[in-house]
């Protein structure tokens, strides 16, 4: 989730975030909270207001967000340390700052946005500013001041309405699943184990395919049962079908269920695709025999 807040500084300088377990009947019990001290964030000479990216993007999923282009943070900084103003060439290809001379070619990546922001980007993350990153904090509990109470992901933005609307937000929105349907067609079995003797003496198995997707267990499927099959070949012509919600970018499965029958919520598990194909002996009057498996993956 992102939250966009108003504050004035210094009178409300301290962002306080607080992690709570949620409980359906009684009160919610507070885990930890960690304390962010805004002003000193907006004051830092290292830029800590906002985290320098590693390339300039005028479009997309990572758009700049800052409200200074990187050659006007240049500048800002130029002045801080005390150097003359960076000078630019007229194609923007060089740009002359602390006595050195930077050119694109040092950048890379010829394509992305306009030259002269794209080398005021490279030579800002020579200058020991704070990179874009998410913080991990720590979480702690007034009852035990000096405990660890777990650890928070997240990253906080801070800007000056003086200066005009920021860059758009950052997308953290959760990758949404695709559907999809695995096939699988069970034709035939060759040189399957014979595990049983017939009345005759004879080895045999009473044979049968099960099949699922690790995560969806209970979406197990066999076929019918191939009887007495003599030489471990059996016939089956059968379809499986398994259907399941795919994440192309982490190239996993996402599955979704309860942890226990008496949870409330499903948890959300990332799982490798992969399905398992098992042989069975099929028997009456006792518990069926293992045979053999095989798994194939991605």
């Amino acid at each position: 989730r992102m939250y966009e807040l108003s504050c004035f500084l210094p009178q409300e300088k301290d962002l306080k975030i607080s992690v709570y377990d949620y409980d359906t009947l009684t009160r919610d019990e507070k885990v930890g909270e960690t304390i962010i001290d805004l002003e000193n964030r907006f004051l830092s000479r290292y830029g800590s207001h906002c985290g320098i990216p590693q390339q300039y993007w005028i479009s997309g999923v990572n758009t700049w967000r800052d409200q200074l282009k990187p050659t006007q943070l240049l500048q800002n900084v130029a002045r801080f340390k005390g150097y003359a103003p960076p000078v630019l060439s007229e194609n923007g290809r060089r740009i002359n700052y602390g006595g050195q001379e930077y050119t694109l070619e040092e950048a890379g990546e010829l394509h992305l946005g306009p030259s002269e922001e794209r080398l005021a980007l490279h030579i800002l993350r020579t200058q020991g500013l704070v990179p874009e990153h998410v913080e991990t904090r720590t979480l702690y509990s007034t009852f035990q001041p000096n405990i660890s109470q777990g650890k928070l992901q997240m990253w906080v933005d801070v800007f000056p309405k003086s200066l005009g609307p920021p860059g758009p937000p950052f997308n953290i929105t959760p990758r949404k699943a695709k559907k999809y349907i695995l096939r699988v067609i069970v034709w035939n079995t060759k040189d399957v184990l014979l595990d049983e003797k017939s009345i005759t003496g004879e080895e045999m198995s009473d044979i049968y395919v099960k099949g699922w997707m690790p995560g969806n267990e209970e979406n197990k499927q066999k076929t019918d049962v191939h009887y007495r099959s003599l030489d471990g070949e059996g016939n089956f012509n059968w379809r499986f079908v398994f259907p399941f919600d795919y994440l192309p970018a982490e190239q996993l499965c996402l599955v979704s269920k309860k942890e226990h029958f008496w949870s409330l919520d499903k948890t959300e598990f990332r799982i490798p695709p992969k399905l398992i194909i098992q042989i069975w002996d099929n028997d009456k009057f006792s518990l069926d025999d293992y045979l053999g498996k095989t798994s194939n993956k991605n």
